[in-house]
């Protein structure tokens, strides 16, 4: 077994999935419509222009092989109504995947009403969604809010939480620039196949448990955090069960690739679940690993 999963079998960490379970292919992606929501986001080019179109046509064309029965994306749910409302405008041709359109987002953080169309819950999931002729989208995110001091890095707080061990971590304002500088140099498809490596994807769980856990005495910010992510992650994984049928076996879910190695957990946890890796599906990645 290789590390990717290219030669068959499920990558290092991934599971095998048993007869009867429902698969779930966890799509990691950056956010395309630069929401400046995440404190590792970069301002990524606009995924409207020609070259990312073809870019977001050849990812289409990875992943429709996998046949997937159903598309789950990163928006609370809800706003189904809306989201299937918005989804059947793109489907009859209303709107289209390759020019600005406006819309109120069904993200409450989101206020720009030309930035939805550019995001990944339309580019990737409306589009694969249409490309295989389904009615439907399953919107399964559950709205959290992020805010208070653990948000700020611990170095920055006052006074400073100290660093105990010896452990080491990498420059993450570096790595956010490297990514940046990668995604300029790839194609769609290659860039989240690094996004989905193992190294990307265990980077950002380093970076927030040792900011929301570092805290002395009564400073319980962080845990509290850390305590809604999971618990939005927990919601997740039941909204995709509430959004599957009986006759469903394999859904794609493109998400922040922060939520991947949570979920993967999860899911795994999860009897009627298994989480699947994309990598097998992408191309080899540019650049790093």
């Amino acid at each position: 077994m290789t590390d990717d999963g290219r030669d068959g079998g499920p990558p290092e960490g991934w599971p095998t999935p048993t007869p009867g379970q429902i698969r779930v292919l966890l799509l990691g992606t950056y956010h395309m419509d630069n929401p400046e929501m995440d404190a590792t986001t970069f301002d990524a080019d606009d995924v409207l222009s020609a070259r990312r179109q073809a870019d977001l046509r050849e990812l289409g064309g990875h992943l429709v092989g996998w046949s997937p029965d159903l598309v789950a994306v990163e928006r609370p749910s809800e706003h189904r109504e809306t989201l299937v409302e918005q989804y059947e405008q793109y489907r009859s041709g209303e709107r289209r995947y390759d020019r600005e359109e406006r819309f109120e987002s069904t993200d409450p953080q989101r206020e720009d009403d030309t930035t939805e169309c550019r995001n990944e819950v339309v580019q990737v999931g409306f589009r694969l969604a249409d490309r295989l002729d389904h009615d439907r989208v399953a919107p399964v995110d559950h709205t959290l809010s992020l805010d208070g001091e653990a948000l700020t890095s611990p170095e920055e707080r006052d006074p400073v939480p100290p660093k105990k061990g010896d452990y080491t971590l990498p420059d993450f304002q570096a790595h956010v620039d490297a990514e940046a500088e990668l995604l300029r140099e790839s194609t769609i498809p290659e860039f989240l196949a690094y996004k989905n490596g193992s190294e990307a994807l265990r980077l950002n769980h380093d970076g927030m448990f040792e900011w929301f856990l570092r805290g002395e005495g009564e400073e319980f910010d962080g845990p509290e955090l850390l305590t809604d992510w999971y618990e939005r992650n927990v919601r997740t994984v039941h909204n995709l069960w509430t959004a599957v049928d009986e006759d469903t076996e394999r859904v794609v879910l493109p998400i922040g690739s922060g939520h991947v190695r949570v979920l993967r957990h999860l899911l795994d946890e999860a009897p009627m679940f298994c989480p699947v890796s994309p990598l097998s599906l992408l191309p080899e990645p540019t650049g790093r690993n």
